[in-house]
């Protein structure tokens, strides 16, 4: 049996965002809001540290479990600081990714010490890119380098031991770029790229293999903050909830779903799901070992 540090479970608690990044994989079918039972959830979530989890492919022992709130845009949420504080009391080791528009410095006060890892989109520092990417809301405005700035300044500030990392979605419009000088001055713990999944019909929208080595090899003077991840690596290598409280995964166009947590519980929906431990422990270690 595998026992692995800890297990992420990345809850996609809305559909909804206020941008519309064209490649975005967060979508359902339908509106999907919070579910207003996400306490319950949550406990039965909590209940599963340090036990025996079995999925489809074998089992693992999860020494400790990390919630990450993700969209769409959690920040949308109204309820999740509320979510935030439970999961931490019930030692979930919280954790968000946003595009930080939302994102205010005095729920980085009130929230920053309860989380552990701070993830932020960022695939561009050029307006221009982002306007082609759809990494903005329907007035045009972006998140700006100072902003970030700004939010990784307030973190340290406030929550020194929250993990700050930041997501790049490696793309057609961004494959060229060199982001080696903003974030280097940025300095968060974690920089992991993602090459960008053709998915939702969007023909035409991958990048080739000498293209995601060559954006890699452009950013080694990052030393220990790149955490590449293919597609390959990507599938199966995630536990996705939805809105709902149901594990969900990608297939084709369309997704699998299990029962719902507040149906059958979190142990007996997980068995369910087609999950790749021995992939996700060595993407894990990776990751470690680049902090």
């Amino acid at each position: 049996m595998l026992r692995i540090p800890e297990l992420t479970i990345n809850w996609h608690i809305l559909e909804a965002c206020n941008y519309d990044c064209y490649f975005c994989y967060a979508k359902y079918g339908q509106k999907s809001i919070f579910s207003r039972r996400y306490a319950e959830i949550l406990r039965e979530l909590g209940a599963l540290n340090g036990r025996r989890i079995d999925f489809q492919s074998g089992s693992v022992i999860a020494e400790s479990v990390r919630i990450n709130f993700a969209g769409g845009e959690p920040f949308l949420e109204k309820e999740l600081g509320q979510a935030i504080a439970l999961a931490y009391n019930l030692g979930l080791r919280p954790s968000f990714i946003s595009n930080g528009s939302l994102l205010t410095d005095d729920f980085i006060l009130e929230f920053g010490p309860m989380i552990s890892v701070a993830g932020f989109s960022v695939d561009s520092f050029d307006d221009e890119q982002n306007q082609r990417i759809g990494r903005r809301d329907n007035r045009g405005s972006q998140v700006s380098y100072e902003r970030m700035a700004e939010i990784f300044r307030a973190f340290r500030h406030v929550s020194p031991n929250t993990l700050l990392k930041i997501n790049t979605v490696v793309c057609r419009e961004n494959v060229g770029d060199d982001l080696t000088l903003p974030l280097c001055e940025l300095r968060p713990d974690r920089w992991k790229a993602l090459r960008v999944i053709p998915i939702h019909g969007a023909a035409g929208i991958g990048i080739s293999d000498k293209e995601f080595s060559d954006f890699l090899k452009r950013h080694r003077e990052i030393p220990g903050k790149i955490v590449p991840e293919d597609n390959a690596d990507m599938h199966r290598s995630y536990i996705m909830l939805d809105p709902d409280g149901r594990f969900y995964q990608r297939e084709g166009s369309d997704y699998l779903r299990s029962a719902p947590i507040l149906d059958v519980g979190a142990a007996t929906a997980l068995q369910s799901i087609e999950f790749d431990a021995e992939t996700y422990a060595a993407l894990t270690a990776l990751q470690s070992s680049n902090p």
